[in-house]
């Protein structure tokens, strides 16, 4: 008995290694797939496609228009930014129709050399030379001012409005000057736990940081929070567990179910309002290890994005950011 015991035990522990070793295998394999995709396909490695140009004009504007909404405004910001996009838009329309997103970028320039005329500041040469040319070639089709001029009151007003209206009425806010309490933070998460997850194994999970030098250290590490960052009054770091993963092919299973979390989080704070800005989490190794040391995240949670959250002024400005056509997104398989 006891020999069949022991034979037992050896045969258990000879298929959980053999498991093992080919969950191991099974993952390089699947990984190599996704690296062979990226390789063949990504922006940051090809920049011939249409939507891969796009991508990159929709990104420069995006880092004009934040400049443009910013609650200190610098004069004279993004030399090297305007430049780039003026380049983007020209390479674009060399090869492809201009559409409501070059139009955008357009605008934005024009947004911006008027934002300098207004206030008497003499940009570069180089950069009001290039700016002026653009703009002759390409005369913007809408003047707008690059941003959005808001009230509290207005931000706030279709709280109890239909799903479209209030879907609509949340945006990024890079404008705080006071405190949110932990209570609405608490409120927005408790909604948020209504998202949708994979067999409800409710994947995220939601650090609140308080302190205000440890967000000053937690913002250093992060590198789309230059201007307003500091003004924030909590940071919510998005993280997801690895511990509900249950399978290999679920690999890329745990950013789907924190992005949904993480939507659902935004509406539930703008419900509470909580103004919020998204804050990218795409750093290298080096950042990733330090931040969970700065706040004692563990090894097994993956960090998905984090929030800078606090309350609006009764004035501020919002970044347009407008959406592309549905016709771009939707693909209807007949």
């Amino acid at each position: 008995m006891n020999m069949l015991n022991l034979l037992k035990k050896i045969s258990n522990r000879l298929n959980a290694i053999c498991y093992t070793r080919s969950s191991r295998y099974k993952l390089r394999y699947l990984y190599s797939y996704d690296r062979k995709r990226f390789i063949r396909h990504a922006g940051s490695l090809h920049h011939e496609e249409e939507e891969q140009k796009l991508a990159s004009v929709i990104m420069a504007y995006h880092v004009l228009e934040k400049g443009l909404s910013m609650p200190e405004r610098r004069l004279g910001f993004g030399h090297d930014a305007v430049l780039n996009l003026i380049s983007l838009i020209r390479d674009y329309s060399e090869k492809f129709p201009q559409n409501d997103q070059i139009l955008h970028a357009i605008s934005v320039l024009d947004a911006y050399r008027e934002m300098h005329r207004k206030e008497n500041f003499s940009l570069r040469p180089d950069l009001q030379q290039a700016l002026d040319s653009l703009l002759a070639d390409f005369p913007p089709a809408v003047k707008e001012d690059g941003q959005i001029e808001m009230t509290r009151e207005q931000y706030y007003a279709h709280l109890e409005s239909s799903f479209p209206e209030f879907s609509a009425s949340r945006h990024s806010v890079r404008h705080f000057n006071g405190p949110v309490s932990l209570e609405q933070i608490e409120q927005a998460v408790s909604l948020a736990r209504n998202a949708p997850s994979a067999c409800n194994r409710q994947h995220a999970r939601v650090h609140c940081i308080c302190d205000k030098e440890t967000r000053k250290k937690v913002l250093s590490l992060q590198n789309g929070n230059r201007g307003f960052g500091h003004l924030a009054d909590k940071l919510l770091i998005i993280t997801a567990d690895l511990h509900d993963i249950r399978w290999e092919e679920e690999r890329n299973d745990l950013y789907t179910n924190a992005g949904i979390f993480l939507m659902n989080l935004c509406y539930a704070l703008h419900a509470n309002k909580v103004a919020h800005c998204l804050l990218n989490w795409s750093v290298s190794p080096f950042q990733d290890i330090r931040l969970r040391q700065l706040v004692s995240i563990p090894d097994h949670e993956s960090i998905i994005c984090i929030l800078a959250c606090g309350d609006c002024p009764e004035n501020f400005r919002l970044a347009p950011s407008p959406r592309k056509p549905v016709s771009r997104i939707l693909t209807v398989h007949r």
